[in-house]
Protein backbone atom coordinates (compact mmCIF):
# COMPACT_ATOMS: atom_id res chain seq x y z
CA UNK A 1 0.00 0.00 0.00
CA UNK A 2 1.38 3.40 -0.93
CA UNK A 3 2.11 5.99 1.73
CA UNK A 4 0.29 9.28 2.31
CA UNK A 5 3.21 11.16 0.76
CA UNK A 6 3.12 8.94 -2.33
CA UNK A 7 -0.66 9.41 -2.60
CA UNK A 8 -0.17 13.18 -2.48
CA UNK A 9 2.55 12.95 -5.13
CA UNK A 10 0.22 10.94 -7.40
CA UNK A 11 -2.58 13.48 -6.85
CA UNK A 12 -4.92 11.10 -5.02
CA UNK A 13 -4.68 13.25 -1.89
CA UNK A 14 -3.78 16.91 -1.43
CA UNK A 15 -1.68 18.68 1.14
CA UNK A 16 -4.22 21.38 1.96
CA UNK A 17 -7.29 22.11 4.05
CA UNK A 18 -10.63 23.40 2.76
CA UNK A 19 -13.83 24.42 4.50
CA UNK A 20 -17.38 23.94 3.29
CA UNK A 21 -19.39 27.05 4.15
CA UNK A 22 -23.11 27.74 3.76
CA UNK A 23 -24.10 30.50 1.35
CA UNK A 24 -26.56 32.78 3.07
CA UNK A 25 -28.74 34.84 0.76
CA UNK A 26 -30.75 37.68 2.23
CA UNK A 27 -33.67 37.04 -0.07
CA UNK A 28 -35.81 34.61 1.92
CA UNK A 29 -38.25 35.06 4.79
CA UNK A 30 -35.40 35.19 7.35
CA UNK A 31 -32.71 37.75 6.49
CA UNK A 32 -31.09 38.20 9.90
CA UNK A 33 -27.86 36.18 10.02
CA UNK A 34 -28.23 35.81 13.80
CA UNK A 35 -31.72 34.32 13.52
CA UNK A 36 -32.06 30.66 14.49
CA UNK A 37 -33.69 29.91 11.14
CA UNK A 38 -31.26 31.83 8.92
CA UNK A 39 -30.16 29.51 6.08
CA UNK A 40 -31.97 26.69 7.90
CA UNK A 41 -32.99 25.81 11.46
CA UNK A 42 -30.19 25.17 13.96
CA UNK A 43 -29.53 21.45 14.14
CA UNK A 44 -31.01 20.73 10.70
CA UNK A 45 -28.82 18.72 8.34
CA UNK A 46 -28.14 18.10 4.67
CA UNK A 47 -26.91 14.65 3.64
CA UNK A 48 -24.99 14.16 0.42
CA UNK A 49 -24.36 10.75 -1.07
CA UNK A 50 -22.77 10.12 -4.47
CA UNK A 51 -24.69 12.23 -7.02
CA UNK A 52 -26.82 10.58 -9.69
CA UNK A 53 -26.49 12.21 -13.11
CA UNK A 54 -29.81 13.77 -14.16
CA UNK A 55 -29.42 12.69 -17.80
CA UNK A 56 -27.82 9.23 -17.63
CA UNK A 57 -29.36 8.26 -14.29
CA UNK A 58 -26.00 6.79 -13.34
CA UNK A 59 -23.94 7.74 -10.30
CA UNK A 60 -21.19 10.27 -10.96
CA UNK A 61 -17.73 8.76 -10.65
CA UNK A 62 -15.82 10.83 -8.04
CA UNK A 63 -12.47 9.44 -9.21
CA UNK A 64 -10.72 11.23 -12.06
CA UNK A 65 -7.17 9.78 -12.00
CA UNK A 66 -5.84 6.35 -12.97
CA UNK A 67 -5.36 4.20 -9.90
CA UNK A 68 -7.33 6.54 -7.66
CA UNK A 69 -10.28 4.20 -7.05
CA UNK A 70 -7.92 1.31 -6.30
CA UNK A 71 -6.02 3.44 -3.78
CA UNK A 72 -9.12 4.46 -1.84
CA UNK A 73 -10.47 0.90 -1.96
CA UNK A 74 -7.25 -0.39 -0.42
CA UNK A 75 -6.88 2.34 2.21
CA UNK A 76 -10.52 1.99 3.35
CA UNK A 77 -10.73 -1.79 2.92
CA UNK A 78 -13.86 -1.53 0.77
CA UNK A 79 -14.83 -1.93 -2.88
CA UNK A 80 -15.32 1.65 -4.06
CA UNK A 81 -16.30 0.89 -7.65
CA UNK A 82 -19.21 3.34 -8.14
CA UNK A 83 -20.59 1.32 -11.05
CA UNK A 84 -20.85 -1.96 -9.15
CA UNK A 85 -24.51 -2.95 -8.72
CA UNK A 86 -25.80 -2.85 -5.16
CA UNK A 87 -22.48 -1.57 -3.87
CA UNK A 88 -22.88 -1.69 -0.10
CA UNK A 89 -20.26 0.99 0.53
CA UNK A 90 -21.85 3.62 -1.68
CA UNK A 91 -25.31 2.56 -0.58
CA UNK A 92 -24.58 3.77 2.94
CA UNK A 93 -21.86 6.40 2.45
CA UNK A 94 -22.93 10.01 2.89
CA UNK A 95 -21.59 13.34 4.09
CA UNK A 96 -23.72 15.05 6.73
CA UNK A 97 -23.63 18.84 7.07
CA UNK A 98 -25.37 20.02 10.24
CA UNK A 99 -26.15 23.68 10.85
CA UNK A 100 -24.31 24.94 13.91
CA UNK A 101 -22.92 28.39 14.83
CA UNK A 102 -19.46 27.01 14.00
CA UNK A 103 -20.60 25.88 10.54
CA UNK A 104 -22.08 29.30 9.77
CA UNK A 105 -18.98 31.15 10.96
CA UNK A 106 -16.11 28.87 9.96
CA UNK A 107 -17.52 26.02 7.88
CA UNK A 108 -16.95 22.27 7.95
CA UNK A 109 -13.27 21.37 7.77
CA UNK A 110 -11.85 18.84 5.32
CA UNK A 111 -8.18 17.84 5.55
CA UNK A 112 -7.49 16.64 2.02
CA UNK A 113 -4.42 14.69 3.12
CA UNK A 114 -6.78 12.48 5.16
CA UNK A 115 -8.20 9.72 2.89
CA UNK A 116 -11.64 9.63 4.52
CA UNK A 117 -12.08 13.42 4.47
CA UNK A 118 -10.69 13.60 0.94
CA UNK A 119 -13.26 11.04 -0.19
CA UNK A 120 -16.04 13.09 1.44
CA UNK A 121 -14.70 16.13 -0.42
CA UNK A 122 -14.77 14.22 -3.72
CA UNK A 123 -18.37 13.14 -3.11
CA UNK A 124 -19.46 16.70 -2.34
CA UNK A 125 -17.80 17.89 -5.56
CA UNK A 126 -20.16 15.66 -7.57
CA UNK A 127 -22.97 18.04 -6.53
CA UNK A 128 -21.93 20.73 -8.98
CA UNK A 129 -25.24 22.61 -8.95
CA UNK A 130 -25.45 22.82 -5.17
CA UNK A 131 -21.82 23.25 -4.13
CA UNK A 132 -19.46 25.82 -5.62
CA UNK A 133 -15.80 24.91 -6.04
CA UNK A 134 -14.68 28.27 -4.66
CA UNK A 135 -16.02 31.09 -2.53
CA UNK A 136 -15.64 33.82 -5.15
CA UNK A 137 -18.03 31.96 -7.49
CA UNK A 138 -20.69 31.29 -4.85
CA UNK A 139 -23.28 33.60 -6.39
CA UNK A 140 -22.77 32.34 -9.97
CA UNK A 141 -25.64 29.89 -9.62
CA UNK A 142 -28.09 28.53 -7.09
CA UNK A 143 -25.39 27.13 -4.82
CA UNK A 144 -26.16 26.29 -1.19
CA UNK A 145 -22.56 25.76 -0.10
CA UNK A 146 -19.09 26.70 -1.32
CA UNK A 147 -15.60 25.43 -0.64
CA UNK A 148 -13.12 27.89 0.83
CA UNK A 149 -9.36 27.36 0.98
CA UNK A 150 -7.87 27.51 4.47
CA UNK A 151 -5.73 30.53 3.56
CA UNK A 152 -8.42 32.22 1.48
CA UNK A 153 -8.36 35.59 3.27
CA UNK A 154 -4.56 35.77 3.18
CA UNK A 155 -4.43 34.70 -0.47
CA UNK A 156 -7.16 37.18 -1.36
CA UNK A 157 -5.32 40.03 0.37
CA UNK A 158 -2.10 39.16 -1.47
CA UNK A 159 -3.96 38.91 -4.78
CA UNK A 160 -5.71 42.24 -4.26
CA UNK A 161 -2.43 43.93 -3.31
CA UNK A 162 -0.72 42.53 -6.41
CA UNK A 163 -3.68 43.67 -8.50
CA UNK A 164 -3.39 47.22 -7.18
CA UNK A 165 0.34 47.18 -7.86
CA UNK A 166 -0.35 46.13 -11.47
CA UNK A 167 -2.85 48.96 -11.87
CA UNK A 168 -0.36 51.47 -10.46
CA UNK A 169 2.35 50.25 -12.84
CA UNK A 170 -0.05 50.44 -15.79
CA UNK A 171 -1.10 53.99 -14.90
CA UNK A 172 2.55 54.95 -14.57
CA UNK A 173 3.26 53.73 -18.09
CA UNK A 174 0.29 55.63 -19.54
CA UNK A 175 0.56 58.92 -17.64
CA UNK A 176 3.00 61.44 -19.02
CA UNK A 177 2.06 60.65 -22.60
CA UNK A 178 -1.18 62.23 -23.75
CA UNK A 179 -1.32 60.18 -26.95
CA UNK A 180 -1.06 56.90 -25.00
CA UNK A 181 -3.71 57.99 -22.51
CA UNK A 182 -6.09 59.17 -25.24
CA UNK A 183 -5.63 55.94 -27.22
CA UNK A 184 -6.24 53.81 -24.12
CA UNK A 185 -9.42 55.66 -23.16
CA UNK A 186 -10.82 55.53 -26.69
CA UNK A 187 -10.08 51.81 -26.95
CA UNK A 188 -11.66 51.13 -23.56
CA UNK A 189 -14.93 52.74 -24.64
CA UNK A 190 -14.84 50.94 -28.01
CA UNK A 191 -14.53 47.65 -26.13
CA UNK A 192 -17.60 48.64 -24.13
CA UNK A 193 -19.45 49.60 -27.35
CA UNK A 194 -19.88 53.14 -26.07
CA UNK A 195 -20.04 55.99 -28.56
CA UNK A 196 -17.39 58.08 -26.76
CA UNK A 197 -14.44 59.77 -28.45
CA UNK A 198 -11.76 61.73 -26.61
CA UNK A 199 -10.85 64.91 -28.54
CA UNK A 200 -7.32 65.31 -29.87
CA UNK A 201 -6.88 68.54 -27.94
CA UNK A 202 -7.80 67.02 -24.54
CA UNK A 203 -5.27 68.14 -21.93
CA UNK A 204 -3.28 66.04 -19.46
CA UNK A 205 -5.48 66.80 -16.46
CA UNK A 206 -8.62 65.74 -18.33
CA UNK A 207 -7.02 62.51 -19.60
CA UNK A 208 -5.71 61.52 -16.17
CA UNK A 209 -9.16 62.19 -14.74
CA UNK A 210 -10.76 59.91 -17.36
CA UNK A 211 -8.27 57.13 -16.62
CA UNK A 212 -9.01 57.35 -12.90
CA UNK A 213 -12.75 57.19 -13.60
CA UNK A 214 -12.22 53.93 -15.49
CA UNK A 215 -10.09 52.49 -12.67
CA UNK A 216 -12.67 53.51 -10.04
CA UNK A 217 -15.56 51.72 -11.74
CA UNK A 218 -13.85 48.87 -13.61
CA UNK A 219 -10.44 47.83 -12.29
CA UNK A 220 -10.68 44.41 -13.94
CA UNK A 221 -11.59 45.93 -17.31
CA UNK A 222 -8.76 48.44 -17.04
CA UNK A 223 -6.01 45.89 -16.38
CA UNK A 224 -7.51 43.40 -18.84
CA UNK A 225 -7.28 45.95 -21.65
CA UNK A 226 -3.76 46.95 -20.64
CA UNK A 227 -2.69 43.28 -20.95
CA UNK A 228 -4.75 42.64 -24.10
CA UNK A 229 -2.65 40.85 -26.74
CA UNK A 230 -4.57 42.73 -29.44
CA UNK A 231 -3.90 46.10 -27.79
CA UNK A 232 -1.52 47.40 -30.47
CA UNK A 233 -4.04 46.47 -33.16
CA UNK A 234 -6.70 48.37 -31.25
CA UNK A 235 -4.38 51.38 -31.00
CA UNK A 236 -3.99 51.32 -34.77
CA UNK A 237 -7.77 51.21 -35.20
CA UNK A 238 -8.23 54.17 -32.83
CA UNK A 239 -5.68 56.18 -34.79
CA UNK A 240 -7.25 55.16 -38.11
CA UNK A 241 -10.62 56.39 -36.86
CA UNK A 242 -9.07 59.65 -35.71
CA UNK A 243 -7.51 60.15 -39.17
CA UNK A 244 -10.70 59.18 -40.97
CA UNK A 245 -9.34 56.19 -42.85
CA UNK A 246 -11.70 54.03 -40.79
CA UNK A 247 -15.21 55.36 -40.31
CA UNK A 248 -17.43 54.55 -37.36
CA UNK A 249 -21.18 54.31 -37.91
CA UNK A 250 -23.36 54.34 -34.82
CA UNK A 251 -22.12 52.42 -31.81
CA UNK A 252 -20.68 49.23 -33.29
CA UNK A 253 -20.27 49.40 -37.09
CA UNK A 254 -17.03 50.27 -38.88
CA UNK A 255 -16.13 50.93 -42.53
CA UNK A 256 -12.65 50.99 -44.05
CA UNK A 257 -12.15 53.45 -46.88
CA UNK A 258 -11.83 51.46 -50.09
CA UNK A 259 -13.56 48.35 -48.70
CA UNK A 260 -17.27 47.66 -49.17
CA UNK A 261 -17.57 45.41 -46.11
CA UNK A 262 -19.10 46.65 -42.87
CA UNK A 263 -17.39 45.34 -39.77
CA UNK A 264 -18.26 44.87 -36.13
CA UNK A 265 -15.47 45.90 -33.77
CA UNK A 266 -14.38 42.28 -33.32
CA UNK A 267 -14.43 41.67 -37.07
CA UNK A 268 -12.40 44.82 -37.68
CA UNK A 269 -9.75 43.64 -35.20
CA UNK A 270 -9.61 40.25 -36.95
CA UNK A 271 -9.25 41.94 -40.36
CA UNK A 272 -6.43 44.17 -39.12
CA UNK A 273 -4.60 41.23 -37.56
CA UNK A 274 -4.95 39.35 -40.85
CA UNK A 275 -3.37 42.29 -42.67
CA UNK A 276 -0.57 42.41 -40.11
CA UNK A 277 0.58 39.13 -41.65
CA UNK A 278 0.40 40.74 -45.12
CA UNK A 279 1.75 44.28 -44.54
CA UNK A 280 2.14 44.88 -48.31
CA UNK A 281 -1.63 44.84 -48.84
CA UNK A 282 -2.38 48.25 -50.44
CA UNK A 283 -5.32 49.06 -48.15
CA UNK A 284 -3.40 48.15 -45.00
CA UNK A 285 -0.34 50.03 -46.24
CA UNK A 286 -2.56 53.10 -46.74
CA UNK A 287 -3.93 52.78 -43.19
CA UNK A 288 -0.40 52.62 -41.78
CA UNK A 289 0.76 55.59 -43.86
CA UNK A 290 -2.21 57.76 -42.91
CA UNK A 291 -1.99 56.99 -39.18
CA UNK A 292 1.65 58.07 -39.20
CA UNK A 293 0.77 61.49 -40.58
CA UNK A 294 1.22 64.23 -38.01
CA UNK A 295 -1.42 66.53 -39.42
CA UNK A 296 -5.11 66.21 -38.54
CA UNK A 297 -6.41 66.13 -42.10
CA UNK A 298 -9.15 63.60 -42.77
CA UNK A 299 -8.76 61.14 -45.65
CA UNK A 300 -11.00 61.70 -48.64
CA UNK A 301 -13.18 58.82 -49.83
Amino acid sequence: MISIDEAIEKGYLEKRVVYLKPIGRKTGMVNDEKHVAYFKMDGASDRYCLKVDEHTQKVVNPFTKDGEMEYFSQILGEDLNPYKKNNEFWGSFNVTITKTPELMKIGKKFDLSNPRENLEYKVLKTWKKEISNDWDSRFNGQFRYAFVNENYEEEKAISETQFLIEIGEALGKLQGNNDKMRDFINIYYMNKSKNVSIPQEADTKFLIGELKKIVDVDKEGFISLFKDKAYNTKVLIAKAINKGVVLKQGVGTYIINGVDTKYSYGELIAQMKHWEQKPDDPIYAKIIAVTKQKDKAKVED
